[in-house]
């Protein structure tokens, strides 16, 4: 489920995309009364979390690439393996306040123990920088990153990527 937003001083924001760094569709959006909740369900046999954690301006980034592992014969599983953890990354900048234009334009900096810089992978950058506005969304509630499926229209006829088997 992509989810998450913000209050003043902490953040998370959990979003999809696939193993490229493109949008995937949603299944379905969800409404709520609440915030800071859940907003959309994605479903895939491949796919990448991006889930930021802010405090302040503290940021915890951990990519992960997930799929599903089908045996013959046996029940699936869910494989996952971390593409990129950036732990007590940096970002001066009040993105719920006065600079909030800059959400979604920036990203937090990232060292190793070294003080050398931990780059984000440049195919996750876009994601990141959505994941990063969503931990900085007062109230959210609304996706920042996965899509509406496309709706394929033809012959009068209105069908969605998920369709209904047709009744007996």
């Amino acid at each position: 489920m992509e989810s998450g937003g913000s209050n003043k001083d902490m953040g998370r924001y959990v979003t999809f995309c696939n193993e490229g760094g493109e949008p995937v569709p949603w299944l379905q959006p969800i409404d709520s009364v609440a915030t800071n909740g859940r907003h959309a369900v994605v479903i895939a046999t491949v796919f990448v979390s991006v889930d930021v954690f802010r405090m302040r301006n503290t940021y915890d980034v951990l990519i992960a690439k997930h799929r599903v592992i089908e045996p013959e014969g046996g029940r699936g599983r869910v494989e996952s393996s971390v593409v990129f953890r950036g732990r007590k990354g940096y970002l001066p900048l009040d993105l719920t306040g006065a600079e909030k234009n800059m959400a979604g334009q920036i990203l937090p900096e990232f060292f190793n123990k070294a003080g050398e810089p931990i780059e984000i992978p440049p195919a996750f950058v876009a994601v990141v920088k959505a994941a990063v506005r969503g931990a900085n969304c007062l109230g959210c509630t609304h996706q920042h990153y996965v899509t509406a499926p496309k709706i394929v229209v033809s012959a009068n006829v209105m069908q969605s990527p998920a369709t209904l088997p047709e009744s007996a």
